[in-house]
C-alpha cells in the first residue's frame, strides 16, 4: 500500500513538472503578456551606434527604412532608443500599415505601444478617406488615429472640420467636436455644431449638439444681351436648427432634425419638434406641434409638408386640425391690414396650391370652416362665416377672390357696424396667432 501511494505521488509530481515545461503553455497561454515584437531596421545608408548613460541609441542617416509586424516606416534620418524601443522620426515621413498611409515633417514610433505620434503636422489616407490636423497620434493595433488642432476631414460627399478628432479604420467611424464645420458639396449645405459623429461607409452624419444647417440655391438672373450691367445672381438660403441632427447621404439624401426645430427659407419660417428634409425631392415634413408662417400668413396642424419648386413655396398639406391664418387686408398691395382681422380655415385637412409664391387655391376637407372679412373699395364691409364639408377658395393677385362651400353648407353675413372692435368674437375656435417667427441665420464661415 506504501509503495502504491508512493508510485501515484510520483507520476502526479511528474505530470506537474511536464505540463509545466510544455511549450503549448508558455509564459503568454498563462495569462501574461506576449512581449512587444522587436522595431527592424531594414536599411539605413549609415548607422551609428553610442551611449548615453544606461541608454543605448543607433543614429540612422540616408533612406531609412524600418518595419515591425505589418507596419513600414520611412523617412530621411532616425534615432533609435534600443531600451525603450523608440525611433524618432525626421524628414519626409511615411507610415504605411495595409490601405492606410500617414506622413509628417517630423514623429516618433513606439514599438511597445504600436503608437506613431507627431506634433509638426500629419496627413493620412485611408483609401477613401483623408486626416489632416497640426498634431496627432496613430495607434496601429486598434487602428485607431487621435488628431487634434486644426482637423480636417475629407471623404468624397463631405468635408468636416473640428479641433479633435478619434477616427476608428475598422468601423470607418470618425468622432469630431469643438468648432465643427461640415460641408456636403453636392448638396450645396454646411452644418455647424459642438460635435458630430460620421459614418463614412453608411453615409450617415450625427450632430447631438444643437447643430445648425444651411443649404444654398443660386439663382442667375440673366440680363439683356444689349445691357452693359453684369449678371446679378440671388442667393435662396435654407437655415434649420435643432437640438440634434442627422444627414443621410444614401439614396433618401435627407437631413433629419429633432427637438425644438427651427426653419426658415425665404418668404417662409417654420418650428415644430421633428422635422424632415428631402433634398432631392425639394421636400419638408414638419411633426410634433409644427407652426408655419409664409409671407403674413400663418398654418397649424398635426403634420405639415411642404412642396418647394424653384426655390419657391409650391404646395403646402396639412393633416390632422389643420388651421391657416392670415393678417386681413383690404388689397394685397397694402402693406398692413386693420387691426385684429384675421382670415381664417379649419378642418381636418388643408392644402394649399402656390404660383409665383404666392397663395392661388386653398382646399379645406371634412368639417371646413371659414371667416373672411369683406371690403368695399378698400373700405371695411363686416365679415363673412362659413361651413360645410368641403371649401375652395380661389386666389388672383394672392387675394381671395371666391369662396365655395360644397355639402351640408352654412353660412352667415355680419355687417360692419356688429364687427368693429369685436373682431376677437369672430375667431374660429382654435385660432392663436403667433409673434415667435424665427429669423433667418448669417451664413457661417470657417476660419
Amino acid at each position: 500500500m506504501f509503495q502504491g501511494r508512493m508510485r501515484n505521488t510520483l507520476f502526479i509530481a511528474l505530470l506537474f513538472s511536464l505540463l509545466l515545461w510544455t511549450p503549448d503553455l508558455a509564459p503568454s497561454a498563462l495569462g501574461q503578456e506576449k512581449p512587444p515584437s522587436l522595431v527592424h531596421i531594414e536599411h539605413a545608408d549609415s548607422m551609428v551606434g553610442r551611449m548615453a548613460g544606461d541608454v543605448q541609441f543607433r543614429d540612422l542617416d540616408g533612406n531609412v527604412r524600418i518595419r515591425q509586424d505589418n507596419v513600414r516606416i520611412s523617412c530621411d534620418r532616425a534615432t533609435q532608443n534600443l531600451s525603450a524601443n523608440e525611433v524618432e522620426l525626421f524628414g519626409n515621413v511615411v507610415i504605411t500599415q495595409d490601405t492606410l498611409l500617414l506622413k509628417t515633417k517630423r514623429g516618433m514610433y513606439s514599438g511597445d505601444r504600436k503608437v506613431a505620434w507627431s506634433t509638426y503636422g500629419v496627413f493620412l489616407n485611408d483609401g477613401h478617406t483623408t486626416l489632416t490636423a497640426d498634431a496627432g497620434r496613430y495607434e496601429t493595433e486598434p487602428k485607431i488615429a487621435r488628431f487634434n488642432t486644426r482637423v480636417t476631414v475629407t471623404e468624397p460627399q463631405a468635408v468636416i472640420h473640428a479641433d479633435t478628432l478619434v477616427y476608428e479604420r475598422t468601423g470607418a467611424r470618425a468622432l469630431v467636436s469643438g468648432n465643427v464645420f461640415a460641408s456636403f458639396p453636392k448638396d450645396n449645405a454646411v452644418v455647424t455644431g459642438d460635435t458630430a459623429e460620421h459614418f463614412i461607409d453608411r453615409k450617415i452624419t450625427l450632430f447631438p449638439s444643437r447643430p445648425r444647417l444651411w443649404q444654398i440655391d443660386t439663382a442667375r438672373v440673366e440680363r439683356d444681351s444689349a445691357s452693359t450691367e453684369a449678371d446679378s445672381v440671388r442667393l435662396d438660403t435654407l437655415s434649420i436648427v435643432s437640438r440634434r441632427m442627422e444627414a443621410h447621404r444614401d439614396s433618401t439624401n435627407r437631413f433629419l432634425a429633432e427637438g425644438d426645430v427651427e426653419i426658415v427659407r425665404g418668404s417662409f419660417a417654420a418650428r415644430c419638434g421633428r422635422a424632415a428634409y428631402f433634398r432631392r425631392d425639394s421636400l419638408v415634413i414638419l411633426q410634433t406641434s409644427p407652426v408655419l408662417w409664409y409671407e403674413r400668413n400663418q398654418v397649424t396642424g398635426d403634420s405639415i409638408a411642404v412642396r418647394l419648386a424653384d426655390r419657391a413655396l409650391r404646395r403646402l398639406s396639412v393633416f390632422g386640425a389643420a388651421f391657416s391664418a392670415s393678417q386681413s387686408k383690404p388689397t394685397e398691395q397694402d402693406s398692413v391690414g386693420p387691426p385684429g382681422r384675421y382670415d381664417q380655415t379649419r378642418g381636418k385637412n388643408i392644402h394649399l396650391l402656390f404660383r409665383d409664391g404666392k397663395a392661388e387655391l386653398i382646399r379645406v376637407e371634412m368639417s371646413a370652416q371659414s371667416v373672411y372679412y369683406a371690403y368695399d373699395d378698400r373700405a371695411l364691409n363686416g365679415v363673412r362665416r362659413e361651413s360645410g364639408d368641403l371649401i375652395l377658395i380661389a386666389f388672383v393677385d394672392g387675394e381671395a377672390k371666391e369662396i365655395r362651400t360644397i355639402g351640408g353648407i352654412e353660412g352667415t353675413y355680419f355687417p360692419e357696424k356688429f364687427v368693429t372692435g369685436k373682431e376677437a368674437t369672430y375667431n374660429l375656435d382654435g385660432f392663436l396667432w403667433r409673434s415667435d417667427r424665427p429669423a433667418q441665420l448669417p451664413y457661417p464661415v470657417w476660419k
